[in-house]
């Protein structure tokens, strides 16, 4: 059994260890290959943190994109090309898995198609700092329609059958929405485990917690999607889904004006707490 973990990589040379050094750390069944594929979107070489000990530990590959910032979609699709998994999964260069996540989720996405782990939210080099948990639904195995109920980004693990399609490489937010909803779709449905087993870190320079930015860019790509659907699809879930994540996101701008450094993902759990 062979798991492919794509890390698309723009200026990561800080921190991309760390994530490495999370997967190399896995603990795995017998059988269980772990493939990681480091796809360079800066036109750096990223091979060199393919120390001996993480190649004793992983099967390492480094490919690029072929441009400069063509963006995290170019990246994780220029992956998706080289991987030879059975299953597939995204890692972003600053974040970390813990140890138990592929031995947890390997049988669940083996089963369901698709399964995923709530995520501990820790500030990038700060790590003894009080941890938030993002809202995900009550845990077990969800719909395709009430996993568009997730608010926040999520990183399953998929069976290599279900990923029929690309990254969206026209969007620069929230692209995470279109792959992953078409990937459960294919799945029918997402099984969530209950236990945080990754650390999604945050970055103060992130253009994705870069405010007032990012809400702005958020309510572009929104749109952007909502433009391309049919007149058949209008009435979706997903467009339901995408109204919903438009509300919201209006509504965390005017939040966050009011407390600035305000984040997201603890917003959405005031939000649904409220």
């Amino acid at each position: 059994m062979r798991l492919s973990v794509i890390i698309p990589a723009h200026r990561s040379h800080a921190f991309i260890g760390d994530a490495l050094d999370s997967l190399a750390a896995q603990h795995r069944p017998d059988g269980l290959v772990i493939e990681v594929i480091v796809v360079s979107d800066d036109g750096t070489d990223y091979a060199r943190h393919f120390t001996p000990t993480r190649r004793q530990a992983l099967e390492c590959l480094c490919t690029t994109t072929g441009r400069i910032a063509a963006g995290p979609s170019a990246a994780r699709n220029a992956g998706l090309h080289r991987a030879g998994g059975d299953f597939i999964s995204f890692l972003d260069a600053d974040d970390v898995w813990l140890p138990e996540r592929a031995a947890t989720l390997l049988p669940m996405a083996a089963t369901h198609g698709a399964a995923v782990c709530r995520m501990a939210i820790t500030p990038l080099g700060a790590a003894d700092l009080p941890k938030l948990t993002p809202v995900l639904p009550v845990h077990g195995h969800l719909t395709p329609q009430e996993s568009l109920l997730i608010d926040g980004g999520f990183c399953p693990v998929y069976r290599r059958d279900c990923i029929t399609h690309t990254w969206d490489e026209d969007l620069d937010f929230a692209e995470d929405l279109l792959f992953n909803h078409a990937a459960v779709v294919n799945a029918g449905g997402l099984f969530v485990h209950p236990q945080p087993l990754m650390h999604y870190r945050i970055r103060p320079d992130s253009a994705t917690h870069h405010m007032p930015a990012a809400s702005h860019r958020a309510e572009r790509a929104y749109v952007q999607m909502l433009s391309r659907l049919s007149s058949a699809e209008r009435s979706s879930a997903l467009a339901v889904c995408l109204q919903r994540k438009r509300r919201l996101n209006a509504a965390y701008l005017q939040a966050w004006q009011q407390k600035p450094g305000l984040h997201f993902e603890e917003f959405v759990r005031q939000a649904r707490m409220s």
